[in-house]
């Protein structure tokens, strides 16, 4: 197993292992140990089925519900992102950590690439935890001390619906109730593994602070995400067929490029691990 890192802050590729029939349970340590440390984790020339999907995610969680879409029939857990050459907006395009709407959101997100485009399609990745690092500590106490309220509304981009009604042909449902989806975390979040702290806000999903005004809240979470997307804590991932990424959702976000239009992609996505941010 070859680990080479993918930039300073974060990120690592894997290479010479597959995991569709990977059963060594020292070789999985060290890539647990490889995930906690550089928290992206690409693998390139898999052959995954769902099921084999479904149990390389095991090996980080047990498996998470995505509330808007029906899964793979067979694999409820598993759907499949789809955006085709005649369609303009595509899924994940905005900075974000999955999911922070639910109490308890997954620890890791895995996806898997089954088709893409010749060129584009990235995906960026940054690390919160080097973007809480280097706050002021004036900041950072002022942080420690608050509780985002997350939206499932996406009421910053112009709502859910309007965005994506569908992913791979498959209609994206609730959207009506994505309001409904509210859950309260810390700005600044403990990882259990390395007692780090990492900024846990973002534009796309926190809507304010508790016990202050949306209005009151918004310049702090602009300023965050500004902050915390800086390029020296992001690292790029370039997706072929056969790619598997594997990223941390706890002290990272993630941004979809959109840059491909005309062309078709296609990924499989597993969420696990449902954890409560503490």
């Amino acid at each position: 197993m070859i680990i080479e890192p993918l930039a300073g802050a974060l990120g690592a590729e894997i290479r010479g292992i597959a995991l569709a029939t990977l059963e060594d349970e020292p070789t999985w340590q060290a890539i647990h140990r490889a995930f906690v440390q550089y928290a992206v984790l690409v693998f390139r020339d898999q052959t995954l089925e769902p099921a084999d999907l479904m149990r390389v995610g095991a090996r980080f969680g047990e498996p998470c519900h995505y509330p808007f879409v029906t899964g793979l029939e067979g694999y409820p857990y598993i759907f499949e992102v789809v955006k085709e050459e005649q369609e303009t907006t595509n899924f994940g395009g905005n900075w974000h950590s999955d999911t922070t709407y639910l109490h308890q959101p997954p620890l890791a997100t895995l996806l898997y690439a089954v088709e893409t485009p010749s060129h584009g399609g990235d995906t960026l990745f940054t690390s919160t935890r080097a973007a809480y690092d280097a706050l002021s500590e004036g900041m950072r106490k002022l942080l420690d001390g608050l509780t985002g309220v997350n939206s499932a509304a996406l009421k910053h981009r112009g709502g859910r619906s309007r965005l994506h009604s569908k992913i791979g042909g498959m209609k994206v449902h609730d959207t009506d109730h994505a309001d409904e989806y509210e859950a309260e975390h810390p700005a600044a979040r403990t990882h259990p593994d390395t007692g780090r702290k990492a900024l846990y806000v973002s534009r796309s999903h926190t809507i304010r602070f508790k016990d202050m005004s949306e209005e009151e809240s918004r310049p702090l979470i602009e300023f965050l995400q500004a902050h915390q997307t800086r390029p020296e804590f992001t690292c790029r991932v370039r997706w072929s067929p056969g790619t598997l990424t594997v990223w941390d959702n706890r002290c990272t976000q993630h941004n979809a490029v959109n840059d491909y239009q005309g062309q078709r992609r296609r990924m499989q996505r597993l969420t696990v691990g449902p954890q409560t941010p503490r």
